[in-house]
């Protein structure tokens, strides 16, 4: 998966993510406790995570990118 369709698939779980808090401040269910959980213990991280993998996104791949050769020099080095 190239990075443009990352971003742009982590772009759209935050707009949701965004679309659903937006919903649950202006609909008459706010009272709701299950909506109430939802949006506390998923919603809300979900929009931190999702603006952080955005913002970070650079970082982020050097840091996936860095652990995924380590092992594999490792077993290179093993095999000499």
């Amino acid at each position: 998966m190239s990075n443009k369709n990352l971003r742009n698939i982590i772009r759209i779980i935050h707009i949701i993510g965004a679309i659903t808090l937006g919903m649950y401040f202006y609909s008459p269910m706010a009272g709701d406790e299950t909506l109430r959980l939802i949006i506390q213990f998923g919603t809300l991280p979900g929009i931190a995570l999702t603006g952080l993998a955005l913002w970070q996104q650079a970082y982020l791949n050097k840091l996936l990118n860095r652990s995924m050769r380590k092992p594999a020099a490792t077993s290179a080095q093993r095999a000499s």
